[in-house]
């Protein structure tokens, strides 16, 4: 009798489950059981669809820029009187704000990433309208551009001061020379070799011709219109109008005081214009991003509440059968069936309750996706998203129950056979 015991003691507990009737039980309960699968599946669908747009946000908004974003700021510089003078007024703020002592440079550009302002060129290696082309954000900058934005440079050279074109929004000259980034060089190139790519001739618009000048590592554009954030030309211009804007890069550890130092300068010499939209890059960026940001805590927020009520759900219905089975663990005790076994059968029940959810939570979450692509051109969800979600959920519902469970596997066979 006591070889029977240890050879009982010693199998697998899962062995020992009476699966039959365990699915004859959970069919009985139809009504339950349904829901209970439903809200896996629903819980499922959402889960991983979330997780997957939470990625790409916070993958949008950890993406580098290509520029120094610690340590620089924006500000906007308005002239107002008829006399105003837009180019003397550029040259000599920029003339004095080169000179301070905690900027490392500065440039007037109204194109910067988080500016969402720019416009887009097309591209193209030779000329004809068949042949292809490769759009890119355009930024018009003179020769401390690169430096002022804290920009690479892979290939090639710098601007000269010669090159740099100063002109009004209507004129027409196009200039000689341009910069490129990497990421653009692949596209029009498809070459990863920077130095080959300079010197090359390349076609804005079909019409105008310009010399690669140099190539830099990276600069992504200021909004991001055709999914080519990293395609970016850099032209030698100036534009010069009424309203200006100054990015200006500082020391380390020095821009709060250089902004203050550089509005409270700017706004006493010269009377004629006005100083305002004084920003570092890290406080446009949380602004541009914002909506993302609230995106991504809305989205944290529903996966939460769903996988409380989904445990909450799988707990309830585990402790509701534990007190309409008492009496069947009882007897189950009585026959021999030790604490383990009583664990083991509530988490068996417990898998196929989830692997169920779990099938149709997978073609809900396809689903899903389908119409988020179609309606919000997201991308198509990756299948390792609904594992990570479904390998979540199969530990969720292991948690939920092992209260209840382990409340089960203490009942006596005494008091769960005794006459209620």
């Amino acid at each position: 009798m006591s070889d029977t015991n240890q050879s009982h003691s010693n199998t697998m507990p899962f062995s020992r489950i009476p699966f039959l009737p365990l699915l004859r039980t959970l069919i009985r309960q139809k009504y339950t059981f349904t829901m209970l699968v439903l809200q896996i599946a629903l819980t499922l669908a959402v889960l991983s669809n979330g997780l997957f747009i939470v990625s790409q946000r916070l993958d949008i908004l950890q993406r580098p820029t290509g520029i120094d974003e610690t340590h620089t700021f924006a500000l906007t510089s308005s002239g107002f009187t008829q006399s105003f003078n837009p180019q003397n007024s550029i040259k000599a703020d920029l003339d004095a704000l080169r000179q301070m002592p905690n900027i490392v440079n500065a440039v007037a550009t109204y194109a910067f990433p988080f500016s969402g302002s720019s416009e887009w060129d097309e591209l193209q290696t030779s000329t004809g309208q068949d042949e292809i082309t490769v759009p890119a954000a355009s930024y018009k900058l003179d020769e401390h551009g690169i430096e002022a934005l804290g920009l690479t440079l892979l290939a090639g050279e710098n601007f000269n001061t010669n090159e740099v074109l100063w002109q009004t929004q209507t004129t027409k000259t196009f200039p000689s020379a341009v910069i490129i980034t990497s990421k653009l060089a692949s596209d029009l190139f498809n070459t990863t070799d920077w130095s080959t790519v300079v010197g090359k001739t390349i076609y804005i618009n079909a019409t105008y011709g310009a010399v690669i000048k140099g190539v830099v590592e990276q600069l992504q554009a200021p909004w991001d219109a055709v999914g080519k954030i990293e395609n970016s030309i850099i032209y030698p211009r100036v534009i010069t109008r009424n309203s200006a804007r100054y990015f200006i890069r500082t020391q380390a550890n020095k821009l709060q005081e250089t902004m203050v130092e550089v509005e409270d300068y700017l706004a006493t010499s010269n009377q004629q214009r006005m100083i305002r939209k004084v920003q570092s890059i890290q406080t446009i960026k949380k602004q541009v991003y914002g909506p993302d940001i609230g995106a991504i805590s809305i989205l944290m927020v529903v996966i939460f509440a769903l996988s409380i009520v989904a445990a909450l759900g799988i707990a309830g219905l585990t402790s509701f059968n534990l007190v309409k089975r008492k009496k069947q663990i009882g007897i189950r005790r009585a026959l021999g069936a030790n604490k383990t076994d009583i664990l083991s059968y509530f988490i068996a029940e417990n898998i196929i309750q989830s692997t169920c959810g779990v099938l149709l939570g997978w073609l809900l979450a396809l689903g899903l996706n389908v119409f988020l692509v179609s309606q919000y051109a997201l991308p198509k969800l990756p299948l390792s998203y609904v594992v990570i979600a479904a390998l979540c959920l199969y530990i969720l519902g292991i948690l939920a129950i092992l209260k209840p469970a382990i409340k089960a596997m203490n009942i006596s066979p005494a008091l769960a056979t005794r006459d209620q």
